[in-house]
């Protein structure tokens, strides 16, 4: 896979999440496909799983954008650095429960480092952001 390729993907699997279309952003993974994510203990595992996960995050963040700052690709692997802008105008699921809507507005950036395989689907995707910092705008934290 090319350069160019990766970051076709990647523009396109931001320009629908952007759109919050959950079954086209869960089509992109394989059926096995792995997410690591800093609030989870264990990895997401499968599509089904990805799906629930951004459905639950379009629902707590339903105005969530994502702007790509920079990327990196090689291999069959992009990585690139996001900005994310929203409001928490619903309920956010976490492991410990749901947090009620705060209507706080918030901004991180986080770092997707995504694989992807020969037919273009995502095989694993790390995810990295400041869950503090996101907690502590929503005044979740002192």
């Amino acid at each position: 896979m090319n350069t160019t390729q990766l970051e076709a993907y990647m523009n396109e699997l931001v320009d629908v999440f952007n759109r919050h279309e959950a079954d086209a952003f869960a089509a992109f993974y394989t059926q096995d496909a792995t997410a690591y994510d800093p609030q989870y203990a264990d990895q997401l595992k499968g599509r089904d799983a990805i799906k629930k996960d951004i459905e639950d995050f379009f629902t707590a963040l339903p105005d969530i954008r994502a702007t790509v700052l920079s990327s990196v690709a090689a291999g069959d692997t992009i990585a690139f650095e996001v900005e994310m802008t929203g409001t928490h105008d619903g309920p956010l699921v976490t492991p410990d429960g749901h947090v009620p809507p705060t209507n706080r507005p918030v901004r991180f950036l986080g770092s997707r480092v995504i694989r992807f395989n020969s037919q273009g689907q995502i095989t694993s995707c790390n995810r990295y952001y400041d869950l503090a910092g996101i907690m502590q705008q929503l005044g979740l934290l002192e």
